[in-house]
């Protein structure tokens, strides 16, 4: 996608977004003269959550550990109609900031979200940590899907469209590359993209596809960073079967990745096993280099959200290496 195309096409978001804001704050000044300030009608509206999760590892070779992995809070609410807004920090990383993003969504079929949030691409990077199955993402997910192979949760900056009509849901948008709480360090906005179908009410099949440029390190010169990828999802009653593959382009280096899991409730919405297989290649061209992880796991579903997580993985062995394994526990609590 060339760079006058771009700047096209974010300009006609932009104005769009403009334009479809405006009735919004029309009907906010309408609200001060019927029912007094949009933000008492906001703060009666608030939603707080979050969750907490502790983690302990036990790797062969490698050490134990126990580490307080993650510790979410999120507030969101309605400001007027049709117009929301969502924050949420992690108070154990730096940056803490990860969602800031205001939502226009005045029907289901079309939407437009502004700020910092997830980028939209592949089904398990969308995905809040918290409602993952396993402890850990796919290796594939983690190295590959935008936001997340520059160590930005998933998340940037930008601007995006979204919403469902019949079997299909999509959304789309222009963002910075950079990821969270930075600037756009190149002038360039990066496109992103993801469609679902579901055909049926167990199934669901989608694809996403990322465009864009960004320098390997700072003072050299702008490569591609374009990806590719494609999803299934499908649960029936206590059967949870699901994949993906991902492909990029970071300059002149071909990557890829793909997991398939699988999982089965012993006790309904309480006891649930699975298996997940992960292969990861970081380089095409180089034989013998790729990664491939079986990981074996237990949840116990205590409430809600809240769960303990026992996983156990085992990593292939690789060029000039051994085969690594390790025993991974993670309770989360979540309200």
């Amino acid at each position: 996608m060339s760079r006058g195309t771009l700047k096209a096409a974010a300009a006609a978001l932009a104005l769009a977004l403009a334009l479809a804001v405006l009735p919004a704050v029309a009907a906010a000044a309408e609200d001060v003269e019927k029912k007094g300030s949009p933000v008492l009608t906001a703060i009666k509206n608030l939603k707080l959550g979050g969750f907490a999760q502790f983690y302990g590892a036990s790797w062969d070779p490698g050490t134990d550990t126990f580490q307080l992995r993650r510790a979410r809070l999120s507030l969101g609410g309605t400001i007027v109609k049709s117009l929301s807004f969502k924050l949420s920090v992690d108070l154990v990383k730096s940056p803490a900031l990860l969602d800031a993003q205001i939502d226009y969504a005045p029907l289901k079929e079309a939407g437009l979200r502004f700020g910092q949030f997830l980028v939209p691409f592949s089904l398990d990077s969308v995905t809040s940590v918290a409602d993952i199955e396993m402890v850990s993402r796919p290796a594939a997910v983690e190295a590959l899907a935008p936001g997340r192979d520059i160590g930005s949760s998933g998340r940037d900056a930008g601007l995006a469209a979204f919403g469902s009509w019949k079997i299909a849901e999509y959304a789309f948008g222009f963002f910075n590359g950079s990821g969270i709480n930075k600037a756009d360090a190149d002038g360039r906005k990066d496109f992103s993209g993801r469609l679902v179908l579901k055909p049926l009410s167990f199934l669901a099949i989608g694809g996403s596809v990322y465009r864009g440029r960004r320098a390997p390190a700072e003072g050299e010169p702008l490569a591609d960073r374009n990806k590719e990828g494609l999803e299934a999802f499908f649960r029936v009653d206590r059967v949870l079967l699901k994949g993906e593959y991902i492909h990029a382009r970071d300059g002149l280096v071909s990557k890829s990745g793909w997991y398939v899991l699988a999982g089965v409730f012993a006790l309904p919405a309480r006891l649930q096993a699975l298996v997940r297989y992960d292969a990861l290649d970081l380089d095409r061209a180089v034989p013998d280099d790729g990664k491939r992880i079986v990981t074996f796991g237990v949840n116990w579903i205590i409430a809600g959200r809240t769960k303990l997580q026992v996983n156990y993985e085992i990593h292939g062995r690789q060029a000039g290496g051994r085969e690594r394994s390790g025993l991974l526990a993670q309770f989360q609590a979540a309200f």
